[in-house]
């Protein structure tokens, strides 16, 4: 699995584009920490299904309607969640029961410091966040955290997760150069080839482009597996293992909190010795 990182075309002219010259600077990408993030971010799977109900819910809100059929947020969602294998009646049973919901869940942040190097961000989708917030207090000063900006230690970026049929290729075309070329087309910033064999691909932008550079990307011969946002931190940390045991379980604490969606820290996720 590698990256490449795509210059701005407004800095690089299509004419001057350097496959080889970028390929040197793939070590360098700022988004060099997007693995950790994907491998982390695999320990949510159990609780998947209360994601894409939540999903589901703000689709609904956004998109002012539980019909999908007028309510193209909402439709992408569904295609989303029967990707993910949650049952169409699954799907049914939650589109009736926030068909009359009034009240406005809402995304928001929870900054973290905990212990002396460890920072947080966790996303939250409620319509009461200061009670949220009061409850979590506990929990987190008790466990060593404090509440604290931590927005400087991470950025911002957008992740669209894809895959291209490789039959449809030209002939001595790889997968790289094919990639990179539409990458430059749509404007993204930087590609990750996931899988050659398969096809899997992952493009990395600003994240308020997500939603259209999908659709384009959908458009010239693309299957969209997963688009979102989340949070790079700048640096990462990796902690003794006895340090991480115990972050471990904090971790597990603030799972807890109600409408939690995402947790992003800034701690290395590699393999734990096996006596763990």
């Amino acid at each position: 699995m590698y990256r490449i990182c795509i210059f701005s075309m407004k800095f690089y002219g299509r004419s001057n584009f350097n496959v080889n010259s970028i390929r040197s600077m793939a070590g360098h990408s700022k988004w060099a920490n997007i693995k950790h993030i994907k491998a982390k971010k695999d320990e949510f799977k159990s609780s998947l299904f209360a994601k894409i109900t939540r999903q589901l819910r703000l689709a609904i809100q956004d998109g002012k309607s539980a019909d999908p059929a007028i309510n193209s947020i909402l439709q992408s969602e569904i295609d989303k969640a029967l990707k993910q294998n949650m049952p169409m009646s699954t799907i049914q049973r939650t589109l009736s029961q926030f068909k009359h919901v009034t009240q406005n869940v809402k995304k928001h942040r929870l900054d973290i410091r905990y212990k002396r190097n460890v920072y947080i961000i966790c996303i939250i989708y409620t319509d009461n966040f200061p009670s949220t917030k009061m409850d979590a207090a506990s929990t987190v000063k008790k466990s060593g955290g404090e509440f604290v900006d931590v927005g400087h230690m991470f950025q911002d970026c957008g992740l669209i997760q894809s895959q291209y049929d490789t039959s449809k290729l030209l002939d001595g075309q790889s997968l790289e150069d094919r990639a990179v070329e539409d990458a430059i087309e749509i404007e993204a910033e930087d590609i990750q080839i996931v899988d050659i064999t398969t096809g899997y691909i992952n493009f990395f932008c600003n994240p308020v482009n997500v939603h259209s550079l999908s659709t384009k990307l959908s458009k010239i011969g693309y299957s969209i597996e997963n688009s979102e946002s989340l949070y790079a931190a700048n640096n990462v940390v990796t902690l003794p293992l006895d340090e991480r045991r115990a972050y471990d379980i904090f971790k597990e604490k603030l799972r807890n909190i109600p409408g939690l969606e995402e947790i992003y820290d800034n701690v290395a996720y590699d393999a734990l010795p096996s006596d763990m």
